[in-house]
């Protein structure tokens, strides 16, 4: 899916490119420059905001799906030791013992 977004991403920015280079060559005035350099610019950032937009909602569907992966199984680590019976002990650092110790 991605690879079509960044192909018309491409096709575009291409023929935003040419569409410049025409305008530039061919124009006869400064509004009709402005006005062709308007829509090679369009013609370039409008495919690719709508690509990145697309990445971002599939990257951020990945890392949900991985995070719900990972609750998962800290919900299973916290059963299984709920199940041993053993009270948790804290942990502490051993910067925190030596600085007990002086």
């Amino acid at each position: 899916m991605l690879t079509f977004f960044y192909s018309v991403t491409g096709i575009s920015s291409v023929v935003g490119a040419l569409l410049l280079a025409f305008t530039i060559v061919g124009s006869q005035s400064a509004p009709q420059q402005a006005a062709g350099a308007a829509m090679a610019i369009g013609l370039a950032i409008v495919p690719y905001v709508f690509s990145r937009c697309i990445q971002i909602i599939v990257s951020e569907t990945y890392r949900r799906e991985e995070s719900a992966k990972l609750v998962t199984h800290l919900i299973a680590v916290e059963a299984a030791i709920a199940k041993t019976g053993t009270p948790r002990q804290p942990v502490r650092a051993p910067v925190v013992d030596k600085m007990r110790a002086n």
